[in-house]
This record gives C-alpha cells, structure tokens and sequence, in this order.
C-alpha cells in the first residue's frame, strides 16, 4: 500500500474515483432536469397558451408519462401518476444536495486517508511524507471542484423546474378532469383529424357558454310571452266586468 502511495498511484485512483462520482451525478441530474424542462413546456404551452404542441422533439419518458396520463378515464389512477411525478420533482431537487454531500466527503475521505499514511510512514524521509499529503491535497481539491460545479449548474435551475412543476401539474390536472381524456396525434405521422382534441381551445367553453346563454335567453324570451297573454287575459276580464255593471 506504501509503495502505491509513494509511486503517486493512489492519488490517481483517489481522484478518479472523485471524478466518476462528479460523472455519474451530473449525468443523473441533467437527464432528470431535461425531463421536467419538457414536461414544463409541454403544459406551458398547451394548456397554459392553448396552443398546438408536437410530441416529437420531447424526450421518450416524457411522451410515454404524457400519453398515458391524458389517455386515463379514471381520474383516480390520473391523480396517482401525477403524484408520482411530483415525487420524482422532489427527489430531484433533493439529489442536487446529495451528490454535492458526496463530492465533498469524498475528498475529506481522501484527505484523512493521505494524513492517515502520512503518519504512518516508517522513514523519517521528507518525500515518503510529501507523497501521502499530495493525496490528502489533491483528493480534497477535486472534491471540492465537483461539489461547487454541481451547486452552480443545477442548484438554482432545478429550483426554478421544480416550483413551476408543481403549477403546472395543477393546471394540467383541472384541464384534464374538465376536458376528460384527450386524442393525442401519432408521435411521427404528423397530426390526424382528431388532433382537434389535443388542444387546450378556449373556443370549447366558450361554445358550451354561448348555448347556455342561448337557452337562458330563450327561456327568457318565453317567460315574457306567458305575463304579456296573462296581463292580456286580465284586461280582458276586467272590461267584461265593467259592461256587465253598466248594464
């Protein structure tokens, strides 16, 4: 172990395993953050704007979730993958905490382990002391690099992902429970004749609006014929009263 140490060996292998942990984790967290970008511009757009929204440039998760949730008839089984969803937002704004954590307890783990050796060196040589610090150095170096690039790249922007996620999951939800389920169009053949479905059109309430003052007006309409022939009827009677007097 010494002689991996004094070779320098061990510092590599410290500080590569520094930066597959930095590797993994920014993985992870930028293909969880492009998830709930797409998904956050899809609800934006469509039920927030109205307007049209194609499912080709979305990433495949988000097209597979957005299909099965606007294709449920049960607004029961809708809530739960919704909440499921929002459980994946808070996770995910949880994760950026978690691999910088990581990041820096790897490289004080490198730390204690370079002083570690450090002290138990058996030469009094200056270089069999030197070889071990450079591991606690550098370890702590690295991990402290990843720790602030992770913070600095995803901290404030998935804050900002999460907090719209949560409104537009909302949004999404009262759209779909007032709309039922939606005619999505094919992912690559382009939109069909129901696309018409597949959007969030003002112009539907709007409609179902017009009929319901249409039938009020009629009713209206009606109610003021029946007390103009009961006041007809009462003038009527009343001058039949009078005659019969005179007479």
């Amino acid at each position: 172990m010494f002689g991996l140490v004094e070779d320098g060996v061990f510092s590599i292998l410290a500080c590569g395993l520094i930066a597959a942990a930095l590797a993994i984790g920014w993985r992870a967290l930028t293909r969880e953050r492009n998830y709930l970008a797409a998904l956050n511009r899809y609800v934006l757009l469509k039920y927030r704007l109205g307007h049209r929204v194609k499912l080709e440039p979305l990433p495949k998760a988000v097209v597979d979730d957005i299909t099965r949730i606007e294709s449920m008839d049960e607004p029961a089984s809708r809530q739960t993958v919704l909440d499921g969803i929002w459980k994946r937002a808070v996770r995910l704004e949880g994760s950026v905490d978690f691999w910088s954590d990581l990041l820096q307890k790897l490289g004080l783990l490198g730390t204690v382990l370079g002083l570690g050796f450090a002290l138990a060196a058996r030469s009094g040589d200056v270089g069999s002391l030197l070889e071990p610090l450079s591991v606690a150095v550098w370890t702590t170096v690295i991990g402290l690099m990843g720790s602030i690039a992770v913070s600095w790249r995803f901290g404030r922007d998935i804050d900002v992902e999460v907090d719209t996620c949560e409104e537009n999951l909302r949004v999404w939800q009262r759209a779909l429970e007032r709309l039922g389920p939606v005619a999505l169009p094919a992912a690559r053949n382009g939109p069909s004749e129901s696309s018409t479905a597949d959007e969030f059109a003002p112009d539907a309430a709007g409609g179902a609006g017009s009929r319901d003052v249409d039938e009020t007006g009629s009713s209206d309409a009606s109610g003021e014929r029946a007390r103009a022939a009961a006041g007809g009827e009462t003038d009527d009677s009343a001058a039949d009263g009078e005659g019969r007097s005179q007479a």
